[in-house]
C-alpha cells in the first residue's frame, strides 16, 4: 500500500510520452499523488488532514499541483496521513497529520503546507505510515514516528521518535517500506532483504516472535531487486524477474494459498512491476498485462465484481501496462501512453475526475495534454457511430442529459472543435470533414466534470 512507483523505468524500456503525461504514480490511504513528465507532482483524493500541501484540508476530486508548486520532484510517497517529496537538491519535505511525530519535525504539529525535514540533508527514499523511514543519499537509514513495537529499530519502546533517528550503522541501504501495522522491510544494495518491527503479519520473522527490535535478514538470498508491502503481507521481485510473497493471507492477497513468513514464489512467470494494496495485491507481467488478487470488497481489483480472489486474475486484454499502485481500497494503473486508470473505492475523489462515483474496472483519469489508451472503458454509456467514421459521427447516449458539453480532441490534448452545449442530450451528429485522419478523442462533460470519454478514429 501507498508505495511511489520510484523504479519505473529501472526495471522496463523507457517509453516516449505525448504532452505532459504522467510517468509515476503513488496510492495513499485515500489518495493518490502522481508525477508528469516535467517533473511537476500532481494530488488527488483525501486531504482532510493537509495531505495534499495546498495549505487546506481539503479533498480533492480533481488532480491540483502538489504544495501549489509548479517545480519539478525527484520522488515521492503517499503515507496515510502524511505525503512527503524530495526536491531536485535532495532536501526533503513532508506535510499531513503528525499527531505521533511521522513527520519528523520534533514536535507533534500538523502541517498542510511542506516543512522540510533536518535542513542540509540530503535523501532518496522515504516510506511513511505512523512510522517513517527514509534513506540518505549516503546510505544510511533513519527512522522516526510511532515506535509502540519496535519501528525504529533500535531496541527501544515504547516513546514515539519525533525527529529523525538512525537505525545501525550501515551505509549501503537502498529502498525502505513502512507497513501501517507497525512492521518494517527493507533492502540492501547487495540484494539482501531485511525486516523488523511488529510481526502480528508475520511478515519478518517466525508466528512465535512478536516483536523484532532490530533489522533482521529474511532468508539467505542475495538477489532481492523491489519490494513493496501492503497492511501485513510482502511482495518482492528478484532480479530474475520471479515474484515472491509472504506474511498474512486471510483475503487471497499472497497469490499462493497460504500465510507463511517465508518468502513463497507466485507462479512460474516474469513480472515488470509490483504493488501491495490494503490486503491485496497487483502486478505487470513482462507481457505488459495487469494482474490482481486478494480482498475485492470495493472493487479494487478492477475485475468488474466484488469477489475476492486468491490467485492472480487478469484485469482486461490490455497488453500496455506499465505500472500500478494499491491504496486503502482503491487502484490506479498506469500505461505506456502516459494515460492514468483508476477502479475500486472513490468517496474522497481518487479517481481524479471530479466525481465520487465508484466503478469496478477502470476508469480513464481525463488529464489534458494527454494521450488516451486503446481500451473502450468509460464511465457513461457512450457510443460513437460508426466507429471509425469518415464524413460524420452518431454520439448516443442511452438516457438524455441536461446542461453538458462534448468536445474533441486530439492525442496531444488540443481542442479540434468548438464545445457542443446540450440540455437533454440524447444524440449528436459530429461533422468530421474538417479533421485530418487519425485517432481523437471525444469527451462529454456535466457541471464542469468529465463523465464520459470514448476513442474515435477518422479515416
Amino acid at each position: 500500500m501507498k508505495k511511489t512507483i520510484t523504479l519505473f523505468f529501472l526495471l522496463i524500456t523507457p517509453f516516449t510520452i505525448v504532452g505532459q503525461c504522467f510517468v509515476k504514480v503513488g496510492g495513499g490511504e485515500g489518495n493518490v499523488i502522481a508525477q508528469k513528465s516535467d517533473g511537476t507532482v500532481w494530488f488527488w483524493g483525501w486531504g482532510a488532514n493537509g495531505q495534499s500541501g495546498t495549505g487546506n484540508n481539503s479533498d480533492h476530486l480533481t488532480p491540483v499541483l502538489f504544495a501549489n508548486l509548479n517545480q519539478p520532484w525527484t520522488t515521492f510517497d503517499a503515507g496515510y496521513y502524511t505525503t512527503f517529496a524530495i526536491a531536485t537538491n535532495g532536501s526533503l519535505w513532508g506535510t499531513g497529520g503528525n499527531n505521533v511525530g511521522q513527520l519528523g519535525v520534533g514536535t507533534t504539529t500538523s502541517y498542510n503546507s511542506p516543512v522540510q525535514i533536518n535542513p542540509g540533508t540530503t535523501w532518496k527514499n522515504v516510506s511513511s505510515t505512523a512510522h517513517t523511514l527514509a534513506i540518505q543519499t549516503n546510505g544510511t537509514l533513519w527512522g522516526w514516528g510511532q515506535n509502540n513495537s519496535g519501528q525504529m529499530g533500535n531496541g527501544t519502546c515504547c516513546a514515539n521518535q519525533l525527529s529523525p533517528i538512525q537505525i545501525g550503522a550501515a551505509t549501503d541501504w537502498k529502498q525502505v517500506e513502512s507497513s501501517n501495522t507497525g512492521a518494517s522491510l527493507a533492502l540492501k544494495e547487495n540484494g539482501t532483504l531485511w525486516g523488523w518491527g511488529d510481526n502480528s503479519g508475520r511478515l519478518v520473522a517466525t508466528p512465535s516472535t512478536l516483536v523484532v527490535n532490530y533489522p533482521t535478514q529474511i532468508g539467505t538470498a542475495t538477489d532481492w531487486e523491489y519490494i513493496s508491502v501492503g497492511a501485513a503481507h510482502g511482495m518482492g521481485l528478484k532480479t530474475d524477474g520471479t515474484l515472491w510473497t509472504w506474511g498474512g493471507g486471510g483475503y487471497g492477497q499472497n497469490g499462493t494459498g497460504s500465510s507463511s513468513n517465508v518468502p513463497q514464489q507466485v507462479g512460474t512467470d516474469t513480472w515488470q512491476f509490483i504493488a501491495a494494496g490494503f490486503q491485496f495485491s497487483l502486478g505487470i507481467k513482462s507481457d505488459g498485462t495487469l494482474w490482481v488478487w486478494g480482498r475485492n470488497n470495493f472493487g479494487q481489483l478492477g475485475i468488474g465484481n466484488t469477489t475476492n480472489q486468491s490467485a492472480p486474475v487478469q484485469i482486461g486484454i490490455d497488453t500496455n501496462w506499465v505500472a500500478v499502485t494499491g491504496g486503502g481500497y482503491h487502484s490506479v494503473g498506469l500505461k505506456t501512453d502516459g494515460s492514468l486508470w483508476s477502479w475500486g473505492y472513490n468517496e474522497f475523489g481518487q479517481y481524479g475526475n471530479g466525481t465520487t462515483t465508484e466503478s469496478p474496472i477502470p476508469l480513464y483519469v481525463p488529464v489534458a495534454g494527454c494521450t488516451l489508451s486503446v481500451s473502450d472503458y468509460q464511465q457513461i454509456s457512450l457510443v460513437l457511430s460508426p466507429n471509425p467514421a469518415t464524413d460524420t459521427v452518431r454520439l448516443s447516449l442511452k438516457s438524455g442529459l441536461d446542461n453538458v458539453s462534448v468536445s474533441v480532441y486530439d492525442l496531444h490534448g488540443r481542442a479540434v472543435m468548438a464545445p457542443m452545449y446540450s440540455n437533454g442530450l440524447l444524440s449528436l451528429d459530429l461533422s468530421l470533414s474538417l479533421l485530418s485522419a487519425g485517432v481523437y478523442v471525444v469527451e462529454v462533460v456535466q457541471e464542469g466534470k468529465v463523465i464520459g470519454v470514448q476513442k474515435l478514429v477518422k479515416e
